[in-house]
């Protein structure tokens, strides 16, 4: 007979369905509440999103259009609520109190049928958390919805990784598991594949090892009934381009991480208690208490780390769900309180995660501008807000080079890089740290005064230009929205302007040197002192 903590009858389970749609409504009413989105943090993120997002409500489709490692799942949902009619700040919040609906089922049967009712209702605050936070999580108490994609698929594989690893307590449904497995993946494969990559191994092991091979099945059939959908909406083109982009951005060294390398995300003070619970856990798992698990964790393990060494901010949530994962099969006192010590590691960022809607909700209105403020999308996506300061506060970081004989001697110590140059100019040393709004209001109001504008695109020598979303110019065809290597779109461009100030030299670098190779010679129509535009034979 199981005690009261070890399941739930149907009333149990009607009220923790209720409770998930209760966070729901508690979580996406409060993002809701303020009448538009506001953010204070990753401005060139902000625009990388807000691009795609328009450029697909516009019909572009990622892959066929643009460059880009990241699948049309990332932002279908937005763009759905985009074409709707809500402006883009509504249409993000929309979207992920979407998500989180499609999710309240998974978690659900998650609950319902491998866990006990205690665990139930924290893995479903966990999951809701990551999907309608509005922060990517770490420690810093701000708002920012960039990388929302990675929060979304964290859910899914909490979500669909216990359910994998987990026996079923009560009702065993291998139609249901599949399910959930064939959503999760889906995301994963056609959103963002690092995830699918780095947890298909340990759940295939694991269903294997349950001989749960119905479940496989219908996780199959689900995520090729989910490709058949684009194919049908995007065509079949969208798939030999989508690998193309990946290979890109594999080969490229623009931007080969997002944080921190491999050995300092094991070994460093802030991360190596992680690795060493980790570590213990499959240690503990595979000397007697459950060595099955054990077994799969050592799949699963690698996987978390490197998802976590691909995502900006190096956020180990991984510790969260193997907290979860131990405690489900075990309460010895050697797995609480490896559990303890993951849990306490991971609780700033889930606490910056949950507490991100209620700063979000009393934040200072006069401290924030409209994004499209005094451009054409002002009344139509009127609801994003960017912090002021950080907009319109354009600071730039350049190595100091003396003149003096005095200190001459420390221009040697310095090693500073080459100067870059470009049709025999010697350019400057400086990157733009800080004002990257204001900078794209700035040039694109002053092409569209000098009538350079209309119909005409722009291939610009940084990581991101998107000058089209505050003027009179055009996307770029073909061009990234993040570049990540290689000159694509640059074919299509009527002008290539150089700033004065990259806000990433390798990339800036790179773009130089590559339009120097190919031996055009361009014109220079306009010079500013935020950019050079020359014109394209």
């Amino acid at each position: 007979m199981m005690s009261m903590d070890d399941g739930m009858d149907k009333a149990g389970a009607r009220l923790f369905l209720v409770y998930l749609l209760g966070l729901v409504a508690f979580l996406g009413g409060l993002s809701l509440a303020k009448g538009g989105l506001y953010v204070d943090r990753h401005e060139g993120d902000t625009l990388h999103l807000i691009e795609i997002v328009l450029r697909m409500a516009d019909g572009e489709w990622p892959h066929l259009d643009f460059v880009t490692p990241l699948g049309a799942l990332s932002f279908l949902p937005i763009v759905g609520f985009v074409k709707a009619g809500f402006g883009v700040g509504t249409a993000i919040l929309l979207a992920q109190i979407s998500v989180a609906l499609l999710l309240v089922p998974m978690v659900w049967w998650l609950g319902y049928s491998r866990l006990s009712r205690g665990m139930a209702y924290g893995v479903g605050a966990l999951v809701m958390v990551l999907v309608l936070a509005m922060i990517h999580g770490e420690a810093t108490a701000s708002i920012s919805l960039s990388m929302h994609y990675n929060r979304w698929a964290w859910a899914l594989a909490f979500t669909s990784i216990l359910i994998a690893v987990l026996d079923p307590k009560r009702a065993p449904n291998q139609w249901a598991d599949g399910i959930v497995f064939g959503i999760a993946f889906s995301f994963f494969v056609m959103g963002k594949i690092t995830f699918g990559v780095a947890f298909a191994p340990g759940v295939a092991v694991a269903l294997i090892l349950r001989g749960q091979w119905r479940a496989i099945v219908v996780a199959i059939g689900v995520v090729a009934v989910v490709g058949l959908a684009l194919t049908l909406m995007a065509g079949a083109a969208l798939w030999p381009a989508y690998l193309a982009d990946l290979a890109l951005v594999a080969s490229s060294d623009i931007r080969p991480r997002a944080g921190e390398d491999l050995a300092t995300l094991l070994t460093a003070p802030q991360y190596v208690l992680g690795t060493v619970v980790l570590v213990l856990c499959v240690v503990v798992l595979r000397r007697g208490v459950n060595p099955t698990l054990g077994l799969v964790l050592m799949l699963l393990g690698p996987g978390m780390i490197y998802v976590t060494y691909q995502n900006y901010g190096n956020d180990p949530k991984w510790l969260a769900l193997l907290a979860v994962m131990v405690l489900a099969v075990s309460r010895t006192p050697q797995i609480i309180a490896l559990a303890v010590v993951a849990c306490t590691l991971i609780a700033p960022s889930f606490y910056n995660m949950a507490t991100s809607a209620v700063r979000h909700l009393v934040a200072d209105r006069a401290g924030y501008t409209a994004l499209f403020a005094d451009t054409l999308y002002a009344e139509r996506h009127g609801d994003f807000f960017t912090k002021t300061d950080r907009a319109d506060n354009i600071l730039v970081r350049t190595p100091m080079v003396f003149g003096s004989e005095e200190f001459a001697y420390l221009n040697e110590r310095a090693e500073h890089s080459p100067l870059p140059e470009f049709q025999g100019e010697k350019l400057t040393h400086c990157v733009q740290q800080l004002g990257m709004i204001g900078v794209s209001h700035a040039i694109a109001r002053d092409m569209d005064t000098a009538g350079l504008s209309e119909g005409k695109s722009v291939f610009v020598a940084d990581t991101i230009g998107n000058f089209w979303m505050f003027g009179g110019l055009e996307p770029t065809s073909g061009a990234a929205p993040w570049y990540y290597g290689q000159l694509k779109g640059y074919e299509n461009a009527d002008y290539f302007l150089i700033p004065a100030c990259p806000t990433t030299p390798q990339a800036y670098r790179s773009i130089l040197a590559d339009v120097a190779a190919r031996g055009e010679e361009l014109k220079e129509i306009r010079r500013t002192e935020l950019y050079t535009l020359y014109e394209r034979p």
